[in-house]
């Protein structure tokens, strides 16, 4: 796939993944693909029919066209926003571990396993990504089951990884 139509579905599926237009959620991207613009702040977006999909070329040149309309601030703009988020996003992490870590600390100084303690386990697995993780979703789903405001409470997965790095 040409790098600027990469780009551009990389960002309608993490616009879509954070509630932004031009689409609220993945359900219609299954129908419909969508080219956006990588920009925050800019609504510019280009569906496409999965049945009958465009040429990867004459899209790449449209996405390029849309690119060409910017200027350079717009785009240093959306650069420091993703940094900043980048960074609280660490910051938030670096939390998590910490918790992660006091649960350790107590359970040995409870003469347990360092490892031994429930919570920081999930909250390890949550943090790296282990299959053990998907026990929680699982969890979840069957706890929220019939009670009042639990609907979705399971995270989404985030928009795929552009070039083989995270978002």
């Amino acid at each position: 796939m040409p790098p600027a139509l990469q780009a551009a579905r990389h960002a309608g599926l993490r616009k879509a993944d954070h509630g932004q237009a031009p689409h609220y959620s993945r359900g219609a991207l299954d129908r419909w693909p969508c080219y956006a613009c990588p920009l925050d702040d800019c609504d510019w977006h280009h569906d496409d029919d999965a049945a009958r999909p465009s040429d990867p070329a004459l899209l790449e040149a449209k996405v390029l066209e849309h690119l060409a309309d910017h200027n350079i601030v717009d785009a240093l703009r959306s650069l420091q926003a993703a940094r900043d988020g980048s960074v609280a996003v660490r910051e938030s992490n670096n939390r998590a571990w910490d918790v992660v870590n006091l649960h350790r600390l107590r359970a040995v100084h409870r003469g347990e396993h360092a490892y031994s303690d429930p919570v920081g386990q999930m909250l390890s697995a949550a943090l790296v990504g282990t299959a053990e993780h998907n026990d929680v979703g699982r969890e979840l789903m069957a706890l929220s089951e019939g009670v009042a405001g639990a609907r979705d409470i399971t995270s989404v997965p985030v928009a795929e990884p552009l070039n083989g790095m995270r978002p």
